[in-house]
C-alpha cells in the first residue's frame, strides 16, 4: 500500500513538473512572438512616418480602424503604437546580427511590405 502511495506521489510530482516546464517555455515563445510583433510594427510605423511624414492623426486613425475591424483587440491604442516606433527606433542600433524571426508581411492598399523583425 505504501508503495502504491509512493508511485501515485511520483507520479503527480513528474506531471506537474512537465505542465509547469511546458506553461513556462510557452510564455516563454508567447513574449517573444509580442516582442518580434512590436518591434515589426514599430519598424514599419517608423519608416513609413519618416518617408511619407505620417501625422499624428495618422497613427489614430491606424488604432480606430484596427478596433473597428478587430472588435475586442486590445494593446493597439495610438500611444502604443507611437511606443512601438520608439522601441524599434531604439532598439535597431542594438542589433548587430540579422534578425532570424519570420518576416512580417502588412498588406497596405495590395503592396506587400516585408519587415524584418526581432527574435530572441
Amino acid at each position: 500500500m505504501e508503495t502504491s502511495i509512493q508511485q501515485y506521489k511520483q507520479a503527480v510530482s513528474v506531471i506537474k513538473e512537465a505542465i509547469l516546464h511546458s506553461q513556462y517555455r510557452a510564455a516563454k515563445m508567447v513574449t517573444g512572438e509580442e516582442l518580434s510583433l512590436n518591434f515589426g510594427i514599430g519598424a514599419y510605423v517608423s519608416n513609413r512616418s519618416r518617408q511619407e511624414k505620417w501625422g499624428t492623426s495618422i497613427i489614430e486613425s491606424i488604432s480606430e480602424q484596427l478596433r473597428r475591424e478587430l472588435p475586442g483587440l486590445r494593446g493597439f491604442s495610438a500611444r502604443s503604437i507611437r511606443n512601438m516606433r520608439t522601441f524599434y527606433e531604439y532598439w535597431k542600433q542594438y542589433l548587430i546580427w540579422q534578425p532570424t524571426a519570420a518576416k512580417l508581411q502588412l498588406s497596405i492598399n495590395q503592396d506587400t511590405i516585408d519587415i524584418k523583425c526581432f527574435s530572441l
